[in-house]
């Protein structure tokens, strides 16, 4: 089990503004939401490693929301215990986890919209959304509401 999975088991998730693949793989962002919008994708990173210098840069995870998209699979929106978090999760139809985007300042996610071609476009409290492709969600686009 990736380190990611376990995290997710746990109800937990780094601190760390990234995507994080069931696979193991995570790849840092850079980003601001306020005052201006800004994300830039970062490099890819061990997690395990990060994770052995800070074993305490982790954070308790509430869902907010949870959506049953047209593909079978689902999508869970919430926050982090510090109020600022948000996050993104695409699971399987037995809600396995696939990946999950975490931000530190984005603010809880509250709703998504399921665009056709396996897009989605996710709000945030914060007065942003960011349209994410399900199956490539590395290439964010974020815009205001």
């Amino acid at each position: 089990m990736t380190k990611i999975l376990a995290l997710w088991d746990r109800q937990t998730l780094p601190i760390k503004d990234g995507i994080y693949f069931a696979t193991g793989d995570s790849i840092s962002f850079s980003t601001q939401f306020y005052p201006q919008l800004f994300i830039k994708k970062g490099k890819p990173f061990n997690l395990n490693l990060f994770l052995s210098e800070d074993p305490d840069n982790i954070t308790s995870i509430d869902i907010i929301k949870k959506i049953a998209l047209n593909d079978g699979n689902n999508c869970y929106l919430g926050e982090g215990s510090y109020g600022s978090e948000g996050f993104i999760a695409y699971l399987t139809s037995e809600n396995a986890l696939k990946w999950v985007i975490y931000f530190e300042t984005s603010n809880p996610f509250i709703n998504a919209i399921e665009l056709p071609n396996n897009f989605l476009i996710v709000q945030s409290s914060a007065n942003f959304k960011i349209t994410i492709e399900l199956n490539n969600p590395i290439n964010l686009v974020l815009s205001k509401n």
